[in-house]
């Protein structure tokens, strides 16, 4: 296993995220898909993974980002180092272990770029443990924020909410998945489910900003001081517990031409661990209009992590348009 690296110098404040990094394979086929046959198409190769992706997209916001991940010594690995390295993703306090096959995720889409099936190996991940956590634990509670996807094992995210003292981030990665955080709901400072997610954790279902905002208050009732549910073409429900209040703010989605639904959660995920490092006083509804700023901007890349910057959030800010629906009702 390649230790931490403590020759480089730390910045003062500093970003960590604890989670997954896969190598994505990708199959799209040029037209449509004929079952159980060979069809032509493109195939592609790139660094993802929840933990990944939004770390790129936070070290693309000019956040000084370190990713907590274990990875393998193949080819796939050795490329995911190299891909790290080109968006200014710091891995010294990740592991390379000997041995062992990177985690990978490879999926087919059909012609429109939407999923069709997928298949995923992520067994290494499992080795993001407590063990492998407390030796760097006095690095991860000197950051300003700790992210974590929900793509670690329900001990270790339990471990983290005993032991793990910076402000908890979570991106709840997938219904499957985000039970995980059920331990530690009363540990977070910000959570970001979508709306199937949301439901799962809250057994309440959603299908429009009141019945999100329902869910919202079931989370932060549960101890989560900032929730912001994802309604997809519906925008975001964003809500607040502070001192003894609760605040809820729909915010409409930016008028977006689609180039894949690939990238945009993660890219929000982004902007919100971006505005609360920034400013955590700014104010709920702004925070939520920053999260679909950066989600628009990823919808109309092609790529899973668009090259995004805070330039370009607040430029797709500026040209808001009214919103689509009502505010959320908070009484």
């Amino acid at each position: 296993m390649a230790d931490m690296t403590s020759g480089n110098t730390v910045p003062d404040r500093y970003v960590v995220v604890i989670g997954g990094m896969n190598m994505d394979i990708c199959g799209r086929p040029t037209s449509t898909v004929v079952d159980r046959d060979s069809n032509p198409g493109v195939v592609s190769m790139s660094a993802g993974g929840v933990g990944q992706n939004i770390a790129q997209n936070m070290a693309h916001l000019g956040m000084p980002t370190y990713l907590i991940t274990v990875y393998g010594d193949d080819e796939n690995g050795k490329t995911l180092e190299r891909s790290c390295a080109a968006n200014n993703i710091n891995l010294d306090y990740a592991a390379q272990l000997e041995g062992r096959r990177s985690s990978t995720y490879m999926f087919i889409t059909d012609d429109t770029g939407d999923l069709l099936v997928a298949v995923n190996d992520m067994e290494i991940c499992k080795e993001i443990n407590p063990a492998f956590l407390e030796s760097r634990l006095d690095f991860i509670n000197g950051a300003a924020i700790c992210l974590l996807d929900a793509n670690l094992e329900p001990e270790t995210m339990a471990w983290i909410g005993e032991h793990v003292t910076a402000p908890l981030f979570g991106d709840t990665v997938s219904t499957v998945k985000a039970h995980r955080f059920d331990t530690i709901l009363n540990k977070m400072t910000v959570l970001k489910p979508n709306d199937l997610e949301a439901s799962v954790l809250t057994g309440v279902g959603i299908a429009d900003q009141y019945s999100a905002g329902a869910a919202a208050k079931t989370l932060l009732d549960r101890g989560v001081k900032n929730v912001f549910i994802s309604l997809g073409a519906n925008g975001i429900l964003c809500a607040r517990h502070e001192n003894d209040e609760y605040s809820f703010k729909h915010v409409p989605p930016y008028r977006t031409e689609i180039a894949t639904a690939n990238g945009a959660g993660d890219a929000g995920m982004a902007a919100i661990t971006w505005s609360f490092f920034d400013n955590p006083d700014r104010d709920l509804e702004e925070v939520g209009k920053i999260a679909q700023a950066a989600s628009s901007i990823a919808l109309e890349c092609t790529k899973a992590v668009p090259d995004i910057t805070v330039e370009r959030i607040r430029k797709k800010m500026s040209g808001e348009i009214e919103p689509l629906l009502d505010e959320v009702r908070t009484a």
